[in-house]
This record gives structure tokens, C-alpha cells and sequence, in this order.
């Protein structure tokens, strides 16, 4: 079965991406993301998958090349302050001379805090929960729609959603997908794929990817 190409073009309301089957173009449909009006229009095609650096995830290098040099500056200085004070330490040293002996005790060991452990990021932390479909009030367009938690402590980028279509055999009639730039740590996405086979009457999960 020949699956359709997807497109994507941007809302004229929001300016948000809007991946949709060729085979809709023209048509005016609700924004999934502001809910406005918008005509799909014929745009790029979409790849498997895309190399290119999400804005924030460029941001976040950047922060942390800063961070970085802040820290080995820092790092610098105090070990300049360091030896600065052993050289003066010994110079007073032998300078002085002690009077008594003096017993000094050495300090006891602080316990150390116990630090909680970051477990690493996986795609076992998107939790996917009930695929529904549902049709737009005004318009015969429906959408699968259905919300994706993350459970982990990292931001996610470029999440891409890919639902089968099936239809009331439980057969597979075709796929529809939706797109997540960036989803916050504990946060939820509400996902909404475009649904192009009237036979359709349910979807599930086929594939999860992140970038």
C-alpha cells in the first residue's frame, strides 16, 4: 500500500509547522496548535529525519561553552591566590620563631551529602497515553489526537509521532503523524495528526523518534 507523502508549511495565524498529507492541500483547516483557520499550502517535504541543531539546543551549547569558560577562569584565579598564599605562608614562617610547641588539631572529616543520581535519557521516558480520534467542529477534517508525557529530568527535541490508521477490522488503512520541536522536562504534549482515510475509526502507535 502506498502511503502518502507528508508536506509541511507554516499556520498564518502563529506561524507554526503543520505536517499534513499532500493530498490536503487546499484545504482550510483549524491550526492544531492556535486554532485558527489556515490554508495548507504545498510546502517542503519532509525527511526521515533531520541533522540540523533545534534553535534551543544551540542555545543550551552556547550557555554551556560560557559556563565552561567562566569556570576554568575561575579555576585560574584561585590557583594563583593559592600559591600566592603558600609563598607568603612560608616566608612568615621562617621569620617567626615559635615561643612553645603547640599541639594542633587536625579537623575531622565532613560527612559528605549524599547527591541524587541522573539517570540517562532514554525514549522509555515518553509515555504515550489513549490515541482517540476526534472530528473538527465546522469541518469534516479528524484528527488523532492524544497526549505524550515526559518523565525525565531533560528537555526533548525534535519528537516525531507516527500513528497507524485502522479501520473498524482492525486493518491497517494508512499513517498519520505529528511534530514536537521541544517538550520541557515533566512536561505534556497534546498531539494532533491529521487523519486523510474517512474508513478510519481508530490509530494506534507506530513509531516514537526524537532527534
Amino acid at each position: 500500500m502506498n502511503e502518502p507523502e507528508y508536506v509541511k508549511c507554516s499556520c498564518a495565524k502563529c506561524d507554526k509547522h503543520i505536517e499534513f498529507p499532500e493530498t490536503a492541500a487546499g484545504q482550510m483547516v483549524n491550526c492544531p496548535h492556535c486554532g485558527q483557520p489556515t490554508e495548507l499550502v504545498m510546502g517542503e517535504k519532509l525527511v526521515a529525519a533531520t541533522k540540523a541543531t533545534p534553535p534551543a539546543r544551540k542555545g543550551v551549547i552556547v550557555g554551556i561553552s560560557l559556563l565552561a569558560g567562566i569556570c576554568c577562569g575561575a579555576l585560574v584565579l584561585y590557583s594563583i591566590s593559592v600559591l600566592r598564599s603558600k609563598h607568603t605562608d612560608t616566608a612568615t614562617t621562617k621569620l617567626a620563631t615559635p615561643a612553645t610547641n603547640i599541639n594542633i588539631l587536625a579537623p575531622s572529616n565532613p560527612p559528605v551529602a549524599a547527591t541524587a543520581v541522573k539517570l540517562p535519557k532514554d525514549l522509555s521516558d515518553l509515555k504515550v497515553g489513549d490515541i482517540q480520534l476526534e472530528k473538527t467542529k465546522g469541518s469534516s477534517l479528524v484528527y488523532a489526537v492524544g497526549t505524550l508525557k515526559n518523565e525525565s529530568e531533560y528537555q526533548r527535541f525534535g519528537i516525531r509521532i507516527k500513528l497507524d490508521l485502522l479501520n473498524g477490522e482492525g486493518v491497517k488503512l494508512g499513517t498519520a503523524q505529528d511534530y514536537m520541536e521541544v517538550l520541557e522536562p515533566h512536561g505534556s504534549w497534546r498531539f494532533r495528526a491529521m487523519v486523510t482515510d474517512s474508513k478510519a475509526v481508530s490509530a494506534k502507535l507506530d513509531t516514537l523518534k526524537e532527534e
